[in-house]
């Protein structure tokens, strides 16, 4: 399965690729470098599960979810677009990189703040006392993760994917080891939270040391501006992509309670992740070099490359997911073990649902590129009230099982606007 997940983002990547032009020999030399990242993490993310799996309880994962609300939420509601627009641009990475940096630190400081006052009304809502000073502690990631130096998006510019892949996995990489060994020693739900932080701090450090480029606190009012002009409808489209993301989660941990939501939790990383994974990294693979023919106008080079990635990540996303539909008792058993069994009826129905956010990733790569938000957004806000109204229905007739087949409904029923957008984005 791993080394399918890796040559499918390879094949994605390079089909895409040479429909610009002949990248072939530079796209080689990355995929070798991905490729062998890639292996080492999501090596290191089965391992994680497997261990922790036997060290904490589904209780503990429960609440980590929580925690993980607190901290996504507030950074897409503050979401100022900048990767984005320094993306999109025909400037250079230079010319937005120290307006990005000031907004960035500003951002990771508000975010911080708002997760303080979200972890106070949590703790009462879920009647959970310990979330709040979780979630205190981890309002230190966003702050942290603000003195990211902003010119890591050159990579994607510029279409380094060796580098961008290296810098990423590596940094997910410290993230686990760092969650694995402080569970090991704590035996407690606060090693995932303090691993986080780990992260959080290599990453900044890693960000510099990877570049020469480097930004200084100076902020010029005119490209502030245009980051913010462009960032308005990114801004909801993050959100609305956000709860589309982690809606579930806060609904199940009130509907089911904190148990439960550890059983989804583990469920949903074997199987809906696996293929979120792959699309969320082929959208990033291929987003700029959407934008790039956009900005050449080349609307049949455009109509070419897409279906060429979108059929791509399919086709593998599709055979990833076929073992986890006919073998769930298997892998549950195998990765997670016995007290986590009541995954395996929810384990197919996740795998589905990932399956079509998979397909609807890779329509916003799309969209994004061609700026057609207002398709992605209603795509996203459609989904969300959707799925809202299927794991609460569903989720207080049948349990975790409804509440699932809700999610699975919702995406299916909400697709189509998607790919509608797809059609306007190509015209």
């Amino acid at each position: 399965m791993l080394l399918l997940w890796q040559g499918s983002l390879q094949a994605v990547l390079f089909l895409t690729y040479n429909v610009i032009v002949n990248y072939q020999k530079h796209a080689i030399a990355g995929f070798s470098w991905q490729t062998l990242q890639r292996i080492l993490t999501t090596g290191l993310s089965f391992l994680k599960i497997f261990i922790l799996a036997r060290l904490l309880g589904p209780e503990q994962f429960g609440l980590f979810s929580l925690v993980m609300i607190a901290l996504g939420v507030t950074e897409s509601i503050t979401q100022t677009g900048v990767n984005i627009t320094m993306l999109q641009s025909k400037q250079p990475i230079k010319y937005f990189l120290d307006t990005a940096f000031v907004i960035a630190i500003i951002r990771g400081f508000l975010i911080g703040s708002l997760m303080i006052l979200m972890g106070y009304l949590m703790s009462n809502y879920y009647n959970e006392p310990s979330l709040f000073p979780m979630i205190s502690i981890v309002a230190l990631v966003p702050i942290i993760k603000g003195f990211i130096n902003p010119a890591i998006i050159s990579w994607q510019k510029n279409f380094q994917f060796a580098r961008d892949s290296f810098y990423s996995s590596l940094r997910v990489t410290i993230e686990m080891l760092a969650q694995i060994v402080l569970a090991l020693a704590l035996h407690s739900v606060w090693a995932l939270c303090l691993g986080v932080i780990v992260g959080a701090l290599f990453e900044v450090t890693l960000s510099f040391l990877m570049l020469k480029e480097r930004p200084v606190f100076h902020y010029i009012k005119s490209r502030g501006e245009a980051i913010f002009k462009n960032a308005k409808w990114l801004s909801l489209g993050s959100l609305l992509s956000y709860l589309n993301d982690n809606i579930d989660d806060f609904l199940l941990g009130k509907i089911v309670g904190t148990y439960q939501l550890g059983i989804y939790h583990n469920a949903y990383a074997l199987s809906h992740k696996t293929n979120y994974e792959l699309s969320k990294s082929a959208y990033h693979g291929v987003m700029p070099i959407f934008s790039k023919i956009a900005q050449e106008n080349e609307r049949v080079r455009l109509k070419r490359a897409f279906f060429k990635s979108m059929f791509s990540t399919l086709l593998i996303a599709s055979l990833i997911s076929l073992p986890l539909i006919l073998f769930p008792k298997l892998l549950v058993d195998l990765i997670l073990g016995e007290k986590w069994l009541e995954a395996i009826n929810i384990l197919p129905l996740l795998a589905l649902a990932g399956l079509i956010h998979t397909v609807a990733n890779m329509t916003y790569a799309l969209i994004i590129a061609k700026k057609q938000y207002f398709y992605m957004n209603l795509h996203m806000i459609a989904s969300l009230v959707l799925m809202i109204l299927g794991i609460i229905y569903l989720g207080n007739i049948h349990g975790l099982v409804g509440a699932v087949l809700g999610i699975v409904l919702a995406r299916a029923v909400a697709l189509p606007i998607a790919l509608l957008g797809v059609k306007k984005s190509l015209e």
